[in-house]
């Protein structure tokens, strides 16, 4: 009976050390591969989880050699047991400091005073919306070199030789690909005070889809087109001023990682945005689809259903955009 709980114990080490390194792995490629987040930082969020759970695969394993083969729990060893000792320390260490974090994640998650309605009130009061430690993370955009970021690019990004940005220092660039097409942008930049800058466009007309924005969430201008500014700050005191705005077929997002409102710099921040030259489109003929409409369920509608059978033809220009002419 021993052995057998023993074996027990050994298999559930394989299986959690297999699960760790398949959740570890998985999580990384899809952070930072679809969410362009920084690799050092996807690092430290893994680590300590993969620790606490490594160790208990250990744990698992000695219990099992105990019991099936009568083998000593603990090394023998000193040297064995002052690194195990080490070991211990270092994951104990490493949940006492995420621990606490993770919780007031959740806590501010779940705090019921924060619905829809009080963080609209909150950003309309002072003009900053509250939000939870984390909630940033999807800002921090990981950059690589910019020539292999413009290069295939479906449309030409705006030039900034004759802007504001040509006075900051270039961190880098990032594409990204709708339907195949590489009509995404993300331009970074730090300002002579330390601060980081993401210049993001996406030409609609390159890749053939739209978007819907609301008037009434854009009171501001730049150049004479609507805009909206959110200024997001987490419990931490981290911040983030994000514009976005649509000319045309572009659309436009510029973020700073700060809080324009209290640093004085949200005029800045416009001059920034107004500083871009007008863009040309990748597609400069494409015939643009139709806008969004809204439904009653308060969901996109779309006014062309599909049909009933479609061509191999058709179907291939609905799901890619291998069929577009400005591909």
């Amino acid at each position: 009976m021993m052995r057998l709980v023993g074996s027990l114990f050994s298999t559930a080490r394989h299986i959690i050390n297999a699960m760790t390194l398949i959740a570890a792995v998985g999580y990384a490629v899809f952070v930072t591969w679809w969410m362009h987040a920084p690799p050092f930082d996807v690092l430290q969020v893994i680590a300590p989880a993969a620790l606490v759970a490594l160790a208990v695969a250990w744990v698992c394993g000695r219990i099992g050699r105990h019991l099936r083969d009568d083998t000593p729990l603990f090394p023998a060893s000193p040297v064995r047991r002052w690194l195990l000792a080490a070991g211990a320390f270092v994951v104990l260490a490493s949940s006492g400091t995420t621990l606490p974090a993770k919780k007031r994640q959740y806590d501010c998650s779940v705090d019921p005073s924060r619905t829809a309605e009080a963080r609209d009130m909150q950003r309309r009061r002072n003009g900053v919306e509250r939000v939870c430690e984390g909630d940033l993370a999807r800002f921090d955009i990981s950059l690589g070199a910019i020539g292999g970021a413009v290069e295939k690019l479906a449309f030409a990004p705006v030039e900034l030789t004759r802007t504001p940005f040509s006075t900051f220092e270039a961190l880098g660039g990032r594409a990204e690909t709708v339907d195949g097409i590489r009509s995404r942008l993300y331009r970074g930049f730090r300002t002579p005070e330390g601060q980081r800058v993401i210049l993001f466009e996406h030409d609609m007309s390159a890749d053939g889809t739209r978007s819907r924005r609301d008037p009434e969430d854009e009171p501001e201008r730049i150049n004479g087109l609507p805009a909206r500014l959110i200024v997001l700050e987490d419990t931490a005191g981290d911040a983030v001023s994000h514009l976005s705005w649509t000319e045309g077929r572009r659309s436009y997002e510029l973020w700073i990682h700060a809080n324009v409102v209290k640093t004085g710099s949200r005029a800045r921040l416009f001059e920034l945005a107004a500083s871009l030259p007008r863009s040309v489109p990748g597609c400069p003929n494409e015939v643009p689809p139709k806008p969004l409409r809204m439904g009653a369920d308060g969901f996109p509608t779309d006014d062309d259903p599909m049909p009933d059978s479609l061509t191999p033809a058709e179907m291939n220009a609905r799901m890619s955009g291998a069929a577009r002419p400005c591909k």
